[in-house]
């Protein structure tokens, strides 16, 4: 018996299921063959950061990523003893390696400091990927990569409640959900734009 919960089971794999507006999608799809060096995605929980970054790593260098929690693991000695060699090392499966940091924003002063040198140095052998609720990124860093908004802005919700509603009719078929379009459109209206509750509300039916 499978007792996955379904935000892992139906977690995309390719940057083609992700939830995402337009200006995002396009642009990383564009990228996705030639990875610029350093990536910050950052914006409210649950609308998914960590699942892009995810995709995209497993899209690109299937054999060689690091998902880093860096809620945790957040000191300038994990980054110097650590993460640095992470990123100075040669990919055995040639292109990048990418290096998630999930949760950067809880990455000291001292850690964020210590990686600024890096991310120029490596950023030939390895891409990075800054996931963050809230802005507390130094601007050394923001220099250095590209800034995603993964907010929805008030022209996007349109767009956005197709791609999701899209999203999550695959999901209750392919789980046989009894569940209708009222409920379906009350879950979205009472979560949006939190991605990852709607999913788990599904559990439910």
């Amino acid at each position: 018996m499978n007792n996955q919960c379904l935000t892992e089971k139906y977690r995309p794999k390719k940057l083609s299921e992700c939830v995402l507006p337009y200006r995002i999608k396009s642009k990383l799809e564009k990228w996705k063959n030639k990875m610029p060096m350093h990536l910050i995605f950052y914006g409210n929980a649950g609308t998914g950061k960590t699942s892009t970054a995810i995709a995209l790593a497993k899209q690109l260098a299937e054999n060689d990523y690091s998902i880093i929690n860096a809620s945790k693991d957040n000191s300038d000695n994990y980054i110097n003893n650590y993460i640095t060699r992470l990123m100075s090392g040669v990919s055995l499966y040639g292109g990048k390696r990418i290096i998630i940091l999930d949760e950067s924003d809880r990455l000291t002063e001292n850690a964020q400091t210590s990686l600024r040198k890096p991310l120029e140095d490596y950023g030939h052998l390895c891409s990075v990927i800054f996931t963050n609720n809230y802005d507390h990124i130094i601007e050394p860093i923001k220099s250095r990569c590209f800034e995603f908004d993964f907010n929805i802005k008030q022209d996007e919700k349109d767009e956005f409640y197709k791609c999701l509603k899209r999203r999550l009719r695959t999901i209750i078929k392919k789980e046989d959900i009894n569940i209708s379009t009222k409920e379906l459109n009350e879950i979205i209206k009472s979560s949006c734009p939190d991605i990852r509750k709607m999913v788990n509300q599904l559990e439910l039916y």
